[in-house]
């Protein structure tokens, strides 16, 4: 039974205020503490203010303590808000009440939730090398990425991408390009698209790993074109289609994250059926793991790959049925990570849990690097650990 149940500031990576929770019950006591997103989709889930939390909190508390642990806590919490997108309770809050009563129900092991497997596949990480974007850097796409799939085990796959960012750290630091490191310690470089590509590409090919994108593309989006402030051009949706394909096709680029604005299906289901046999192309401000949203993406065979972020949703439950759907359809889930994180680490378990192919967690920084220590851990626990394998 749930005997506690207490709400607590927390700092994330921006040094804004989070929020975290502390349930107990009969078998101790249980905590989850939730992130911000800069880069926020239209249709995600309202996040509150910690003071607004405050004022809504009592009500929660005492509508919970007494409830069995085993209870659907996620349904109380849905039919307490009343609302589509968590607008009284705030997805924030929701979603570090719903982690905290999973991982009591697990007895503090989340990715035993659903019981075992005969197999557990561990998700392979997305690094985010160089950054751009609303999160800090030299170019107008958000994120570099390095993918180690050839990895045999969390641990070398970590290493692998940890060595590759301190590789390309030296190379921009020789060419005095270095800027710093931006909101989820990628590098900031003095450098355009094409520049940072030809980078990245030379050390993928190095290190044996693939190359992704996140474009942000909603944010150069200005609801008539593609607007790049830092390339200085104005895409129509067209020459934005031509260079995601020209750009996919030249640098071997496998994995490609919301390259069209968040209501682009169309262009997203033109390039899927274009590059999808040989391409990851992935919806974020698309989906914004959303079950509604996903749905039209698969009635319009809009992407084969979806971002999972679940406090764009609220509960482990809601996001555990877009889940459930995307995998039905042969779409592959990225549990991702949020550009303000915390030390929680519970998007590993998660991926794990979900048995999700790729997460995405940054490389460096303690928040960041708290995921990984957690993915290093279970592949020691699990039985019978293997490297998820990606198409």
């Amino acid at each position: 039974m749930i005997t506690d149940l207490r709400l607590f500031p927390a700092l994330n990576s921006k040094g804004e205020t989070s929020v975290k929770v502390i349930l107990t019950c009969d078998s101790g006591s249980y905590s989850a503490s939730v992130p911000s997103g800069t880069s926020k989709g239209a249709n995600e889930a309202k996040e509150l203010a910690f003071e607004k939390t405050k004022r809504i909190f009592p009500n929660l508390r005492n509508k919970i303590i007494g409830m069995q642990e085993s209870e659907s806590l996620d349904s109380l919490l849905i039919a307490t808000d009343r609302t589509k997108n968590f607008s009284r309770v705030g997805a924030n809050l929701a979603l570090a009440i719903s982690i905290a009563a999973a991982r009591a129900q697990s007895k503090g092991n989340l990715w035993k939730l659903n019981g075992l497997r005969e197999n557990e596949h561990f998700p392979v990480p997305l690094g985010n090398v160089i950054g751009g974007g609303a999160h800090g850097g030299g170019t107008d796409w958000q994120e570099f990425l390095l993918i180690p799939h050839m990895a045999k085990s969390s641990l070398e796959a970590i290493e692998s991408l940890i060595h590759a960012w301190y590789a390309i750290g030296d190379v921009l630091k020789k060419k005095s390009l270095l800027i710093g490191r931006n909101l989820e310690s990628a590098w900031m470089a003095n450098a355009d698209e094409e520049d940072t590509l030809e980078l990245v590409s030379s050390v993928a090919s190095d290190w044996h790993m693939r190359i992704g994108i996140d474009f942000a593309a909603s944010s150069l989006w200005d609801g008539k074109s593609y607007n790049y402030k830092k390339g200085g051009m104005k895409l129509t949706t067209d020459q934005q289609f031509e260079l995601i394909k020209e750009t996919a096709q030249k640098y071997k680029i496998w994995y490609l994250e919301d390259p069209f604005h968040e209501n682009g299906f169309a262009s997203f289901s033109a390039l899927t059926k274009e590059l999808g046999s040989r391409h990851l192309v992935v919806g974020d401000d698309l989906y914004c793991t959303n079950l509604r949203r996903l749905e039209k993406g698969v009635a319009e065979k809009a992407t084969n790959g979806i971002i999972i972020k679940p406090n764009q949703v609220g509960t482990l439950s809601q996001a555990g049925r877009v889940i459930s759907l995307a995998q039905t359809k042969g779409i592959s889930p990225v549990v991702s990570h949020r550009s303000g994180e915390t030390n929680d680490c519970w998007i590993a378990d998660l991926g794990l849990l979900w048995q999700a192919p790729l997460i995405k967690t940054g490389v460096m920084g303690m928040e960041r690097l708290a995921k990984h220590n957690r993915l290093i851990q279970l592949w020691d626990e699990v039985p019978n650990p293997k490297m998820a394998e990606l198409p």
